[in-house]
């Protein structure tokens, strides 16, 4: 029998006799093998098995004063696969509560856990996006999707992202970050075909694509694992105040926070779930990630 070699997943390759880390995630496979590689479970200090769960993605997205090259980011959001989530909003120096707000989204959403990070401008959310991929990025969590990010005609997100880290002469904030945008998976491997009095249409928007695949959440066809058991599904407790981001746009510009908070985490929340469907019915060669 080939000796069996195993493989760091950053790609560094150790022998039997290393000492592994014993919360550091390996892959493995016996050298020589043609068989894929395997995620292995490693025992924590206790002696208890670590199982290795790949529901690692995070789902992004951003709410903007507007589309131009001049406009700024008002809030980032993040959807982690524990069932929580971070948001970060530029206030432009006016005043809000992040307890106040944390507890207002909790309440419309049926519970989810939210924190809410207050800045005053910008640069300053800027900074705070990098301390969360800083800190939940390699050690817990290794992916970023996002909906229609960087995809059909170049995508909205990153490419105001980075011309915002330009302006604010920032460092890239998701350097590195593995990245994949779900919009194409979504668009062509799954029918969200839309026939009315004869006429089809492609429902191919975040919140159109969302309600034809979980119209019924009774019958969300995904199964938990023990991560995201608790998952609470957005389609039994629908919240999102806006039919589209524009209406964000001018609850902004009159200091009415909340609601462009409670629409950004509708979204994160959305696009997790739809990543999950193509994680469950979609190959994994149809889903391009790339190092951003």
């Amino acid at each position: 029998m080939s000796p069996l070699c195993v493989t760091w997943a950053s790609g560094k390759v150790l022998n039997k006799e290393t000492v592994l880390p014993t919360t550091d995630r390996i892959i493995s496979r016996t050298s020589g093998s043609s068989a894929p590689f395997v995620l292995l479970s490693l025992p924590d200090a206790t002696g208890a098995m670590i199982q290795e769960i790949d529901r690692t993605h995070v789902a992004w997205d951003i709410e903007t004063t507007g589309f131009g090259w001049s406009d700024q980011i008002t809030v980032s959001g993040f959807w982690l696969p524990t069932g929580r989530a971070e948001l970060v909003i530029n206030t432009d120096g006016s005043t809000l509560s992040s307890q106040k707000s944390e507890q207002r989204l909790e309440s419309v959403s049926g519970g989810v856990p939210v924190s809410v990070t207050v800045v005053e401008n910008e640069w300053h959310l800027l900074k705070a996006v990098q301390e969360i991929i800083f800190e939940k990025f390699d050690r817990n969590y290794n992916r970023l999707i996002a909906y229609n990010a960087d995809s059909w005609s170049g995508g909205f997100d990153l490419p105001f992202l980075r011309t915002r880290c330009i302006k604010n002469d920032l460092n890239w904030v998701f350097d590195n970050i593995q990245f994949a945008d779900i919009f194409e998976p979504v668009k062509k491997r799954l029918n969200t075909q839309h026939t009315a009095y004869g006429n089809g249409s492609d429902i191919n928007t975040l919140v159109g694509s969302h309600d034809i695949l979980f119209n019924e959440v009774d019958q969300v066809p995904i199964e938990t694992t023990s991560e995201s058991v608790d998952h609470i599904w957005y389609q039994g407790e629908p919240y999102d105040p806006f039919e589209d981001s524009g209406s964000a746009v001018e609850r902004y510009k009159r200091e009415e926070f909340l609601p462009i908070l409670q629409h950004n985490l509708a979204d994160v929340h959305r696009t997790w779930e739809l990543g999950e469907l193509i994680r469950e019915y979609v190959s994994s060669k149809d889903l391009t990630y790339k190092k951003l």
